[in-house]
């Protein structure tokens, strides 16, 4: 019977199976589970004895009733045919989400006998989503133009929003503007505009340059080489990295502020705008017997006898209260409720988004555009057809590090920023170009409305619901919702909007009729005489629709500056313009007047708020910026009344005269002979001006290069000579025939001791090198020798205790290098070996390590007082299993959104240890992290045989340790054994216990990486579709892939728990893991497990000399004082002489202009540019600004991040294989077969 239903269940289509599995998890999970106690969930706890917590149980069922609203929204995406229905259907699902949503957490309310209260307000809702949507899109439209012309994530996008806010902090450091600027006693109430105008147009020039600078140096040379997208995508991590690094460096960690003018800043300087409000009443409704209730709804209770006007108040029930009351006035039920959008968060959207649509029209309606768009959809057809494609690449880098340069210039105003704020912005940036298809500005920005919606919304929602769940840290986790968000659209629609726009687009267009004289002409010349014709509405009509976006767009950019130069005019000093501050003024009658105390309508130079009683230089600075600040508003408004009126009349008549001619029956572009020969001429005259320099330039190029290549000739004929006469010394010192014997005889010999198989190895490592299995363990061998030289030389400060220091010290390095060869495994199994791209390696490490850290912590510390083994065995199991189950809705995903979604796992598990209560265990109280939790083998390695406890002598291990009359523990006994003088550290036990683990998963890897499954693997990552015609499941193997990967890294989480001994979410930042592993696998080399030991070797040496030169830097006494001086001493050269540096990289240019050197040339020249714009900018204020009392100081964690992101550039184009790279399976040549390979 059971098999008749499921056979008529699998018959039925996929839509409807997809609705009943949707409507049987929203039934188990609200009304039978959260509601009843009843659902799976519940009966799962029972079966465990009530072993799970009571809120795992109600939070995973919250989470099963949203997904089945997910699953909703899927079949609507997928299963429903193509009609209007679908089509506003999904246009509504994100309300039916948030319905969803509200009515779950009023089921979960109800069962948990709780009340939640909280607020939607309409207008505050409204401008949190243009600020935070505006503030997220600043970043995806770089990378949505970045994705569309030269095909790679660009992780890097981020820094460049964040160099948009070091530079508006920097250019109002300068002198020229730092009069205006920095005005601290003047508040009166008026903006000034210039700064803040001439700010952002530098931000978005000079970010712009830094992008071509950064694409010659860096992207350029990978295009040549055509790397692939990945590698682009990780030489921009490399690139975040030494960018974020240098910020760091320049301008410390302390938090900055932009502000152009202190009135900008003024709360009292915003819109106050009239709005409605929602009010929610979730869960428990009822009232206590004697309580009543307020409504905030104003109802009519009578009539005014002496005016007939309804008497409006709010009602008091006793009863109970209302799920849910809409309300538009303040508690006396008269005045208009209003909300606030001060002046500079709605600066941020109106700059944003104003940019975002210069970039559409240029990409539309330019003839660069056309190129851009040329190149992103067939760069080689582009190439063909004569467009520049790397100038073309030059300028996406220009206009995408621009336009997140001004967003970052005008988000800096909005609050206090470090070099790590813009990372935070980076993927919920990536949540908006795959919401709205990668590659799609139109997509990206109606994407970048829906996370910036979620994103305001989630807000007031966790506020309110917090503490009644228990959880009053919940508004911390609205920074997690855009991640949540984006892979659910992942799942849902992994094609984004764009593209469902796109096909939209296509349909249109078949549909539309051949012929336009089906359409009425009378109609179109109607349309043109009306005021419609303004708007073009008559192309619309006759189907040209770029026509008619023409009209539309001169109409609505008319508009908008009249309204933008009339708010202008109000808020500036503008010639007789007068604010609301002015309007409140007994004695002013402008703006001018509240800032000079006279209606004269003049400027002093007196005025200055810096005057005091003689003027100064900055007085008059003052009053020459104040000067071009009146002419520059002046401009604004005369421009903005001339404008609204002339660009009208002027549409209107041009649409009129179209209408006519219509009518004539001439129906073609207009042509104005006079202007096109002008502008033929004009055009003519400048391509000869440009055509006779390049000519003369390419000759002059020419005599250059036959210069060059002729001294290149004498210098390459002088060097033969040289080496010709050497080789001929060498042979006659030295007989040909003795060392050829003894080379033969050496062969032979080593051919009978070793046995042909080594021969043959060694035959493979003379043609392959380290591409041989042989040559590959011999530099192994050599690199790791190399290594353990080094740390056996770190260096620690000289004591009597020295020994037990250096064991310490050595143990600390072996198990943090275990811990990173782990990670370091499990990426290259993910990525080097079945080439699924993870950026989340930490998401299963912290789950290993979250895992172990629970179970084993005692229960009244919130623990489960599990055994350590039983706990780690889970835990590594736990993490094994959410990989295979990660692996099914994401392994079919293009490889950038695989990377996007495995970090945003990760960042959302780092977000729920910072505020979820289930996460907060080892402390009596709520503090954040995971603590007190055992250790293994800590009681045997301190005590030996002997329990320590409460009823023994010893309270704990610590205790052990310190009893001298212990004397046969093993801790004892070793410290004997290495004359460490006091027993040995845990640590070096725990290192031994790591260590062994890494030996056992290598040999586990090797094995199973050399049998058919290793192969099969392999030929996934070469191309998934050969694979699979030849009879491989490729989602089956990509998940056991993914399975015995994370499982690792879960190993790698548990003893990186250990070592820590407690762990905050600080530990799972990407910079000190992910990005660290990352250029682990780079600098090793992929698909090679050799390389992963060197290349964890590298990075974690690394950490501890840095760690060793932060000490030193302290004291002349600890090692390495003087190694840290010297870059205290380069660095303080490089930030304080920058003209120096400046003429040195002109020397590099120089040498590289002459001998066409393009890389010297590029070098030098980015180098000089970026030298002299610092030299110009960052004066002695900035250094003032930046370091405590003015005092240069080299931070090392920052040098090293710096070294971190140069190595894994450097890796990457120099040596993009790594250091050990991937050996190929070479068969052995059959016997009797000579030749070479």
């Amino acid at each position: 019977m059971l098999h008749d239903a499921l056979n008529r269940f699998s018959e039925l289509p996929r839509g409807t199976r997809r609705l009943i599995i949707a409507t049987a998890m929203f039934l188990d999970a609200n009304l039978l589970g959260t509601l009843k106690g009843y659902g799976s969930l519940n009966i799962l706890d029972a079966l465990l004895g009530g072993g799970l917590p009571n809120d795992m149980v109600w939070i995973l069922q919250v989470v099963e009733s949203i997904s089945a609203g997910f699953v909703v929204v899927k079949v609507l995406f997928d299963d429903s045919p193509s009609s209007i229905y679908r089509t506003i259907g999904l246009l509504i699902s994100p309300l039916f989400m948030v319905a969803l949503t509200f009515f779950t957490l009023d089921i979960l309310m109800q069962g948990l006998d709780v009340g939640a209260k909280f607020t939607l307000d309409s207008v505050s809702i409204a401008s949190g989503t243009l600020t935070w949507s505006s503030t997220y899109l600043a970043i995806a439209i770089g990378l949505t133009l970045t994705y569309r012309v030269q095909r790679y994530g660009n992780f890097a996008q981020s820094e460049l929003f964040m160099l948009g806010m070091y530079l508006a902090v920097v250019m109002a450091w300068t002198d020229e503007l730092f009069p205006m600027s920095d005005l601290p006693t003047s508040k009166d109430g008026v903006l000034t505009w210039s700064v803040l105008a001439f700010i952002l147009i530098a931000a978005f020039v000079l970010t712009g340059f830094a992008g071509i600078i950064i694409d010659r140096l860096v992207y350029r040379g990978f295009r040549k080489k055509e790397a692939s997208p990945q590698v682009m995508m990780i030489a921009s991590l490399g690139v975040a990295l030494i960018l974020r690094a240098l910020t760091y460096l320049r301008f410390g960690a302390g938090r900055q502020l932009f502000e152009p003018e202190g009135d900008w800043r003024l709360p009292s300087l915003s819109w106050e705008i009239p709005t409605t409000k929602i009010r929610f009443n979730l869960g428990d409704r009822s009232l206590a017997e004697g309580s009543s209730y307020t409504h905030f709804k104003c109802e009519q209770t009578g009539l005014d006898e002496a005016t007939g006007e309804p008497i409006l108040s709010r009602i008091v029930s006793e009863s109970s209260k209302p799920a849910m009351e809409i309300y538009d006035t303040t508690a006396d039920c008269v005045t208009q409720a209003t909300t606030n959008y001060v002046y500079y968060k709605g600066a941020v959207p109106f700059v944003v988004f104003s940019s975002v649509f210069l970039l559409i029209l240029l990409l539309n309606k330019t003839r660069l555009g056309r190129r851009m768009r040329a190149v992103a959809d067939n760069p080689e057809l582009a190439a063909s057809s004569g467009i520049n494609v790397e100038r073309v690449h030059m300028t996406s880098a220009f206009l995408s590090a621009g336009l997140s340069g001004i967003g970052g210039a005008i988000f800096a105003m909005t609050l206090r920023f470090s070099a790590e704020t813009a990372f935070t912005l980076l993927l919920p940036s990536f949540a908006i170009i795959v919401l709205g298809t990668i590659g799609s500005i139109p997509g990206a920005l109606v994407g970048s409305i829906v996370v910036g919606f979620v994103r305001a919304l989630s807000g007031p929602v966790t506020i309110g619901i917090g503490y009644p769940l228990g959880r009053p840290a919940l508004t911390t986790l609205d920074s997690m919702m855009p991640y949540i968000f984006l892979i659910a659209i992942l799942m849902i629609m992994p094609q984004g909007i764009g593209d469902a726009y796109e096909k939209w687009k296509i349909e249109r267009l078949r549909k539309r009729e051949a012929d336009d004289s089906d359409r009425n002409i009378k109609t179109a010349v109607v349309l043109a005489i009306l005021p419609t014709g303004i708007l073009g509405l008559h192309h619309w009509w006759r189907n040209r629709v770029s026509r008619m976006q023409n009209f539309s767009i001169a109409a609505f950019a008319a508009y908008a500056f009249h309204r933008f130069s009339g708010f202008v005019g109000e808020n500036s000093f503008a010639d007789g313009s007068c604010s609301e501050t002015c309007d409140a003024s007994l004695s002013a009658e402008t703006n001018l007047a509240v800032l000079t105390g006279r209606n004269d309508g003049t400027l002093l130079v007196e005025d200055s708020p810096h005057f005091d009683t003689e003027v100064s230089e900055i007085d008059s600075s003052w009053f020459d910026m104040m000067s071009l600040e009146i002419d520059f508003v002046n401009f604004i408004v005369d421009l903005g009344d001339v404008i609204w009126p002339a660009a009208i009349v002027a549409l209107w008549l041009y649409s009129a005269y179209e209408g006519f001619r219509m009518l004539s029956g001439s129906d073609e572009p207009i042509e104005w002979p006079a202007f096109q020969r002008a502008r033929d001429h004009v055009s003519s005259s400048i391509s000869g001006a440009i055509l006779q320099v390049r000519r003369k330039w390419s000759e002059l190029n020419m005599r250059h290069k036959i210069a060059v290549e002729e001294a290149s000739s004498k210098v390459l004929k002088f060097l033969e000579g040289l080496y010709g006469r050497a080789s001929e010394i060498a042979r006659n010192a030295v007989s040909r025939e003795k060392p050829a014997a003894l080379l033969s005889s050496v062969s032979d010999t080593s051919s009978r001791l070793l046995g042909p198989k080594i021969s043959e190895e060694r035959r493979k490592a003379g043609l392959y090198g380290r591409e041989s299995t042989f040559g590959s363990w011999v530099l192994f061998f050599v690199l790791m020798s190399i290594l353990i030289m080094f740390l056996v030389w770190l260096p620690i400060a000289e004591s009597d205790d020295f020994r037990f220091k250096k064991t310490l010290q050595v143990s600390n390095v072996l198990l943090s290098l275990s811990v990173f060869i782990l990670m370091s495994f499990s990426l290259n199994l993910h990525t080097g070996y079945t080439g699924m791209v993870n950026f989340g390696v930490i998401f299963f490490v912290s789950i290993g390590a979250i895992t172990v850290g629970i179970l084993t912590a005692p229960e009244r510390l919130h623990g489960y007082d599990w055994g350590i083994l039983p706990a780690t065995i889970f835990g590594v199991a736990l993490a094994g299993v959410i990989g295979w189950a990660l692996a099914y809705p994401t392994a079919r995903l293009r490889t950038d959104y695989f990377a996007i979604v495995t970090i945003s796992l990760g960042e959302i598990v780092r977000v729920l240890l910072a505020g979820e209560p289930l996460l907060r265990v080892g402390s009596v109280g709520s503090a954040i992290g995971i603590s007190s939790y055992p250790l293994p083998l800590e009681n045997w390695w301190f005590c030996g045989s002997r329990t320590p406890g409460p009823e023994t002598p010893w309270a704990s291990p610590d205790d052990c340790k310190n009893d001298i009359a212990l004397v046969d523990t093993p801790a004892t006994n070793i410290g004997d054994l290495l004359g460490l003088g006091e027993p040995a550290p845990y640590m070096f036990i725990l290192m031994i216990l790591s260590v062994v683990s890494v030996v056992v998963v290598w040999r586990l890897l090797s094995v199973l990486l050399a049998s058919p499954w290793g192969r099969v693997l392999k030929a996934i990552r070469e191309d998934e579709e050969v694979a699979q015609h030849h009879g491989h499941d490729v989602l089956k193997h990509k998940a056991a892939s993914l399975a015995l990967g994370a499982a690792i890294a879960g190993l790698a989480g548990v003893f990186w728990a250990w070592k820590l001994t407690g762990f905050e979410p600080t530990f799972m930042a990407p910079a000190r893991s992910t990005f660290l592993v990352w250029a682990a696998f780079v600098i090793g080399g992929r698909a090679n497990n050799r390389g992963m030991v060197v290349g964890a070797f590298i990075i974690v040496l690394m950490e501890f000399v840095f760690n060793v030169l932060v000490a030193g830097q302290g004291s002349s006494d600890l090692p390495l004082h003087t190694t840290a001086d010297r870059i205290d001493s380069l660095f303080t050269w490089l930030v304080t002489s920058q003209w120096e540096v400046f003429r040195i990289f002109a020397i590099i240019a120089l040498i590289g202009l002459a001998t066409r050197s393009e890389r010297l040339l590029d070098i030098g020249a980015s180098g000089a540019a970026i030298f002299a714009f610092t030299a110009i900018a960052l004066g002695q204020r900035s250094i003032d600004e930046s370091y405590y009392g003015g005092v240069v100081v080299t931070d090392m964690l920052y040098v090293k991040l710096l070294l971190i992101g140069c190595l894994m550039l450097f890796s990457l184009k120099y040596n993009p294989k790594g250091l050990l790279p991937e050996v190929p399976m070479r068969p052995s040549r059959p016997e009797g077969v000579s030749g070479s390979e």
